[in-house]
Order: C-alpha cells, then sequence, then structure tokens
C-alpha cells in the first residue's frame, strides 16, 4: 500500500501545487479588485433621463477618472460616469460628465469632462420584406410556385436619419441541393437603397429595431416535370345566418392559389373549390382559416407546401325596400320654340342594406324627361331617366304624362285670308233686284 502512495510522489505533488494555485486564481477573478489611494480607472459611460422620442446615433466614449480613496472596501465596479439627457432634442450637443462614486472617495479628474452626444428623433416605418436566395436546389429541381413570406412586412423603428435610407428589409436562405419544399425562419438584415448594411455608429447601440425581427421562409422546390397552374378560388356554404341577417359577400386571402401536379389533371380545372364553411345562426362578420387538408383535390395533384387560405365572410343584415316620395322630375334637352308643362313629383322604389337605404331622401336621387327631338304634343306614358346613390337598386320608376306645346304664333296666311273675305260687304235682296232690273233696261 506504502509503494502504490509512493508511486510518482513528485507528479502528485506537482499537481496538487497546480491545483491549489488555479483555483486562487479563479477565486480571483469572482473578486473585484480593490481600489486604494491614488488611482486612474477606466468606467462606463451611461446616460440619465433621455427622452423616449430620441435615440443616441453617436459614438459613446469610455470615462477615465483619477480618484483618491481612503476606502479599501470598494472596486471599479463601484464606479460609473453619466450624463443627464433631462429636456435634450434632438441634434448633436456636448454634455458635462458626472460621476457616481462611494462615500470617502474623491473625484480628482474627469477625462473627458464633457461629451458630444448626437440625438435622432425615434421614427416608425413599415418596410417590406425581400429575399435573398443563394445556391441552387439538387439536380432535376427547381423552385416552382410562389415563395412565402410571413411577415411579408415588417414595422422598423429606428433614428429618423437612418430609417430615411431603409427602404426594405432582407432575409438570406440557401437552397443548394436542395430535393424538397424548404420551411425555416431567418433574422431580418437592415441595408441601405444601395444593399449596404445599416449599422449604429456605436457597436453597443441598438440603432434598429424590427418587429417581428424573424420572418418565416417557405420555399417551395418540385421536380422540374412537374406542371403548375393558378386558380381561382370558389367558397361554398352551409347553413344560414341568424334571422334578419344574410350573407353579403365571401372573400378569401389569397383570392387565386397555385396547384402542382401532373399537366393532364390540371388543364381540366377551371377553379378551386373551397368549403363548405358553415354560416348558420351567424350574427357578424365571421374569419375562417380553412384547414388545407379538408380542400379536396385532383388526383395527383397538390398545393405547395404552407399553403393557407383565410376565408372571410361578411354578415349583415337582409336586404330592405324603401319608396321615396316627392321627387322632382326635371325637363332636359327642351328644343328651341317649345315649353313643357311642369311635371308633378313622383315616387321610386328602391332596395339595398338598410344602411344605405334607410337614410335616403328625395334630395339623394336625380330623375328627369329627355325630350330632345319631340314634337309638341302629349306624351301619357313618358319613361323617365335617374340616377340614385351607390349601393342601392332602383325596383320601380313610374312613367309620367309629358305635354309639349309651341312656343311660335298660328299661321297667319290663313287668318289675313279669312279676315280679308270677312271684309267685302255682301249684297241684300233688294241690291240683287235692282241689279236684275238694270240688265233688263239695257235689253
Amino acid at each position: 500500500m506504502r509503494d502504490i502512495l509512493r508511486r510518482n510522489l513528485g507528479y502528485k505533488i506537482i499537481s496538487v501545487v497546480l491545483a491549489i494555485i488555479f483555483w486562487l486564481w479563479i477565486t480571483s477573478l469572482s473578486q473585484p479588485t480593490s481600489l486604494f489611494g491614488k488611482t486612474t480607472i477606466n468606467v462606463p459611460l451611461v446616460t440619465y433621463n433621455q427622452p423616449p422620442n430620441l435615440v443616441i446615433t453617436s459614438n459613446i466614449p469610455p470615462i477615465t477618472v483619477q480618484i483618491d480613496s481612503d476606502n479599501k472596501g470598494i472596486s471599479v465596479e463601484d464606479f460609473y460616469a453619466y450624463v443627464d439627457l433631462t429636456d435634450a432634442v434632438a441634434g448633436e450637443k456636448s454634455y458635462p460628465v458626472q460621476m457616481h462614486a462611494p462615500e470617502g472617495v474623491k473625484i480628482e479628474s474627469i477625462s473627458p469632462s464633457s461629451v458630444v452626444i448626437s440625438l435622432d428623433t425615434v421614427k416608425d416605418k413599415i418596410v417590406p420584406v425581400l429575399l435573398d436566395i443563394t445556391g441552387e436546389p439538387a439536380r432535376g429541381y427547381e423552385i416552382k410556385g410562389e415563395i412565402i413570406l410571413e411577415p411579408s412586412v415588417v414595422n422598423v423603428r429606428g433614428p429618423a436619419s437612418i430609417l430615411d435610407k431603409l427602404e426594405s428589409v432582407t432575409v438570406e436562405a440557401n437552397v443548394t441541393g436542395m430535393k424538397q419544399s424548404v420551411r425555416l425562419a431567418r433574422p431580418v438584415i437592415f441595408k441601405d437603397i444601395k444593399e449596404v448594411g445599416l449599422f449604429a455608429p456605436d457597436p453597443n447601440l441598438e440603432s434598429l429595431n424590427a418587429f417581428p425581427d424573424t420572418v418565416e421562409i417557405i420555399i417551395p422546390i418540385y421536380p422540374k416535370d412537374t406542371a403548375s397552374k393558378t386558380l381561382p378560388l370558389r367558397v361554398t356554404t352551409s347553413g344560414q345566418p341568424a334571422e334578419g341577417m344574410m350573407v353579403r359577400s365571401i372573400s378569401t386571402v389569397p383570392s387565386q392559389i397555385q396547384l402542382i401536379g401532373e399537366a393532364e389533371a390540371l388543364d381540366e380545372l377551371q377553379y378551386l373549390n373551397v368549403g363548405p364553411v358553415d354560416v348558420s345562426g351567424l350574427t357578424s362578420d365571421k374569419i375562417v382559416d380553412f384547414p388545407i387538408d379538408q380542400i379536396e383535390l385532383p388526383e395527383n395533384t397538390v398545393l405547395p407546401e404552407g399553403t393557407r387560405i383565410t376565408v372571410i365572410i361578411d354578415i349583415g343584415p337582409s336586404l330592405t325596400e324603401k319608396t321615396i316620395s316627392d321627387i322632382p322630375v326635371n325637363i332636359r334637352n327642351l328644343p328651341e320654340g317649345l315649353t313643357a308643362e311642369s311635371i308633378p313629383p313622383i315616387a321610386i322604389t328602391v332596395n339595398g342594406y338598410p344602411e344605405i337605404v334607410n337614410p335616403l331622401t328625395a334630395g339623394d336621387f336625380s330623375v328627369w324627361v329627355d325630350v330632345a327631338n319631340l314634337a309638341p304634343g302629349t306624351y301619357p306614358n313618358k319613361a323617365v331617366l335617374w340616377q340614385a346613390p351607390t349601393g342601392v337598386t332602383v325596383v320601380n320608376v313610374p312613367s309620367v304624362r309629358l305635354v309639349l306645346k309651341s312656343t311660335e304664333p298660328e299661321n297667319t296666311d290663313e287668318n289675313q285670308e279669312e279676315t280679308a273675305n270677312s271684309s267685302v260687304e255682301q249684297p241684300d235682296e233688294n241690291s240683287y233686284d235692282n241689279l236684275n232690273n238694270l240688265a233688263e233696261q239695257r235689253i
């Protein structure tokens, strides 16, 4: 047993000594260095009372401080320098550096005693997300279909001077050797209009922040001989909304979708059915993320990876009718030389959504009769033309009685002839007798 303990005794002693030294070194790292007497130290510079609508866009330098301490229980961690940004405004300005120090410490000098800090207004900007793809899929494969970025836009917050250079954000993806669709998440990268990275002047400052800061990417990759076709979506429903309510409209996001598969199967398709979507008892709008696995697809066809279909159902009160009375009827295109008798106001019946129809008054309608190329006379059932507000259907418009008269005087030649005939003196019976007697005497 003793031989075993004495074997390689020298190495064992050296190992123990090294272990003790290593332990002492590790212990010393976890304890701050004490400061005593006159010492020069570097301390971080922090800011206080920074207005929430401003952001720092300049470098924050470290501060060198000379101290005289009679307190052996202090360390560098007990010191820091700061500037007070109360009432600060955007722009560049010099601020005095102040110190926080423990009791028993005399600050002999601060270098620099002031710092120049640039502040800029915080701004939000919504920008699109662009994808930077590198590499190529495996031989015989290709990117086929729409690449999905979720979200496709992000909100970026940062200094206005930097955001003015930002037109979009970028995410990167590598598809080298891929044989199937790729789904991954990538961080947002900031680049200016020259595709140069945007960084804060001070690496310790978060100059730009994106919300969200990561984007999900779905890249559809399929064999090259696979066909694809973009089809509109048609939604079917089941059930009936609540009493007095109706389905006003149905839309989908996206409005059309890409289907991938054999060319023969795709050629026969004109649209893709989505549904049925249950609307039973609905009293308000409904948004449905329709399950992709419930869509009946033709044989040998598939939807691209990551496909999502959102159905938006607009529910509102049912259509109603209303009769609008006392609508004036105007005369248009009246020919020269004609006058028209005034036409009494009429009533029009319209149909539409209650929120549109109920507030309507006679002043919302324009009704007229076009009398161009008409001759004088009476037209007992003249059709009227009208213009109604958007969103209503005119159900019934009555015809009107139109009377046109000439403004020219009656024919004067006929009147003159009648007047001349009436002005010639007609002989009486005695005159006829005298004429006869005179004729007999001449004979």
